[in-house]
């Protein structure tokens, strides 16, 4: 992993290492890469990755980009913000199966007061593109139901642990 100078991809990178990000580890995801506007993930695909006819279930992909776009937008993220998803757009291009190692990756196209923007892919060892999602949106929190102010990516005041929705 490279770039730990962002507060919220700091808490992620220390989450993730003190076992306090649960999901990552049930799914066996591991980050791979996170720097300005940029992070990456991987997983090997086991069978409980999968769905009926052996293919990786769709919300493995989903997690997988959701995840990598997340930690791309927190990067980004001013100190004591939170990143939640507005909005995902994925298109399923090909299949992965079991044994597969995939990477997802999510890098910021634009980061605004209110919103950014990240487009984000899963490939496979031999860089195959899998899935592409588009429209990722981070928005402010208290439009969430959480307290803060009107900055892009949420107040200090409301700000809740770890990264909700990354």
């Amino acid at each position: 992993m490279k770039d730990k100078s962002n507060n919220l991809a700091q808490q992620f990178i220390d989450a993730y290492e003190n076992g306090a990000f649960p999901f990552l580890h049930a799914v066996h995801m591991e980050p791979v890469e996170i720097g300005d506007g940029k992070g990456s993930l991987k997983i090997v695909l086991n069978d409980s990755h999968l769905r009926v006819g052996a293919i990786m279930h769709g919300g493995v992909a989903s997690a997988l980009l959701d995840t990598a776009l997340g930690l791309a937008a927190a990067t980004r993220a001013p100190k004591q913000h939170d990143v939640v998803t507005a909005q995902m757009n994925i298109n399923f291009i090909k299949a992965a199966r079991i044994g597969e190692e995939l990477i997802g990756e999510g890098t910021i196209l634009h980061s605004g007061r209110r919103t950014c923007v990240a487009e984000g892919r899963i490939h496979n060892q031999t860089g195959e593109t899998d899935r592409r999602r588009f429209g990722h949106s981070p928005v402010r929190a208290d439009a969430v139901g959480r307290r803060g102010d009107a900055d892009c990516f949420g107040g200090e005041e409301g700000r809740g642990g770890g990264l909700s929705g990354a």
